[in-house]
C-alpha cells in the first residue's frame, strides 16, 4: 500500500521539478488531488511563487475534492493569502487524506499546518520522500537555517586551477557543454552575485540563454567599493529588464546617477581597520531584499574571501584538458581545491 502513495508523490514531486526557477523566493512545490485511485487534478507552484500548489489544485478540484487524498512536497502553509491559508483551505475543502513529503521549516508554517489539519478530522502522514523536497528546494531550507542566501559558486578552471590568464582572457576555458549545463544554472537561481572587477573585465551579459536566445534577464547584484563600473557596460544598458543591485562605499554624483537610471543602490561602511566590506552583513541586507539562491560568478579573489567567511554552499567547477601556467589568475588565493573541506557531490 505504502508504494501506490509513493507514486502519487513522486508524480507530485517531477511537477515540483518542472516549476523550479521560476517560483523565487518560495520553493517550487508539487501537488495532487486522488480520488478513487484517479488524479482528478495537479498543479505546482505559480510563477514569482504565488498561488501556491495546493490553492491551484483545489480549484481545479471543486466539489470533486470531497472525500479524496492529497499529496503534497511541502507543508501547506499555515499564513494568510487571498483566500486563506492553504492549511484552511484544505481543511474547507472535505480532503480526508493528505501525504506530506516534508514539513515547512518557515516558522509561521512549520508544523503548525500539520497540527491543525490533524484536529480537523484530516488523516495526515508526513515523510515519505522528504529528501526529494530537500533535494529540489535546498536552498530554501539553508536559507531560513542559516538566514542568508543559498550561494552556489560557478567556475571555469584549467587543469592547473587556473581561472584566466595573466590578462584576465578566459573566454575559451569551457567548451559548448559546459556553457549549457550554465545556463541551466542561471535558470535555477534568483540572481547572480559579482563585482565591479568582474564587470570591468568582462563586460558580461548575465543573461539565460537557449539555443542562443535570451529566455530570462536575471537579477545582478554588484559588490563595487568605489563605483568603478562604467556607464555603459551592457548590464546598466539592461536595466530596463532587470534589476541591478549595487553595494558601495561611494555615495558621490554617480551614486545619484546610478539610482535615477534605476538601480537599487546601498551604501555600506567597510569594516574598521580593513579596506573591505563586511560579507556577511551583506548576504542578510541580499536576504531581506527577497533573495534566498545566488549564484556567484566572479574571480578567485572574491571566491577566496567567500570561503574565508564560510559563505560558500555549493561549488560548480569546469576543468578544461589544458594548463595555463604559473602566471594565470588562480581559482583560490594560495589554496588547492583539494583542501577545502567539500563533499563532492557528482
Amino acid at each position: 500500500m505504502k508504494e501506490i502513495h509513493k507514486k502519487y508523490l513522486l508524480i507530485a514531486h517531477s511537477l515540483a521539478l518542472k516549476n523550479f526557477g521560476i517560483t523565487f523566493p518560495n520553493p517550487s512545490v508539487g501537488c495532487l488531488i486522488v480520488k478513487n485511485n484517479k488524479i482528478i487534478s495537479k498543479a505546482a507552484t505559480a510563477s514569482a511563487g504565488r498561488p501556491h500548489a495546493e490553492e491551484i489544485v483545489l480549484e481545479k478540484a471543486g466539489n470533486k475534492s470531497i472525500g479524496s487524498t492529497m499529496y503534497v512536497t511541502l507543508e501547506p502553509c499555515n499564513h494568510e493569502s487571498y483566500n486563506g491559508s492553504c492549511t484552511n483551505q484544505i481543511i474547507r475543502s472535505g480532503i480526508s487524506k493528505i501525504y506530506i513529503a516534508k514539513p515547512d521549516p518557515d516558522p509561521r508554517t512549520y508544523k503548525k499546518s500539520i497540527k491543525k489539519l490533524i484536529q480537523n478530522n484530516v488523516d495526515v502522514n508526513v515523510g515519505l520522500t522528504n529528501e526529494k523536497t530537500y533535494a529540489l528546494n535546498k536552498f530554501f531550507f539553508q536559507s531560513l537555517k542559516n538566514k542568508r542566501p543559498y550561494i552556489k559558486v560557478k567556475l571555469a578552471i584549467s587543469q592547473d586551477e587556473k581561472i584566466a590568464w595573466q590578462d584576465y582572457s578566459s573566454k575559451w576555458i569551457s567548451c559548448n557543454q559546459s556553457r549549457n549545463y550554465a545556463h541551466k544554472l542561471r535558470f535555477h537561481s534568483q540572481a547572480i552575485l559579482t563585482t565591479s572587477k568582474t564587470v570591468i573585465n568582462d563586460n558580461p551579459r548575465f543573461t539565460v540563454r537557449k539555443k542562443n536566445k535570451i529566455i530570462k534577464y536575471l537579477p545582478v547584484i554588484i559588490i563595487d567599493q568605489s563605483l568603478k563600473i562604467p556607464l555603459n557596460c551592457y548590464l546598466i544598458k539592461s536595466l530596463s529588464r532587470r534589476r541591478i543591485i549595487i553595494f558601495t562605499n561611494n555615495d558621490g554624483k554617480k551614486f545619484s546617477k546610478l539610482k535615477s537610471l534605476g538601480c537599487e543602490i546601498f551604501f555600506i561602511n567597510k569594516l574598521k581597520n580593513h579596506n573591505e566590506f563586511n560579507l556577511s552583513l551583506i548576504m542578510k541586507k541580499i536576504l531581506y531584499l527577497k533573495i534566498n539562491n545566488i549564484l556567484v560568478e566572479s574571480g578567485g579573489i572574491f571566491f577566496t574571501k567567500l570561503l574565508s567567511k564560510k559563505l560558500v554552499d555549493e561549488i560548480h567547477v569546469f576543468k578544461a584538458p589544458f594548463n595555463i601556467g604559473n602566471s594565470g589568475k588562480p581559482m583560490i588565493i594560495n589554496k588547492k581545491i583539494e583542501v577545502l573541506n567539500i563533499k563532492v557531490i557528482n
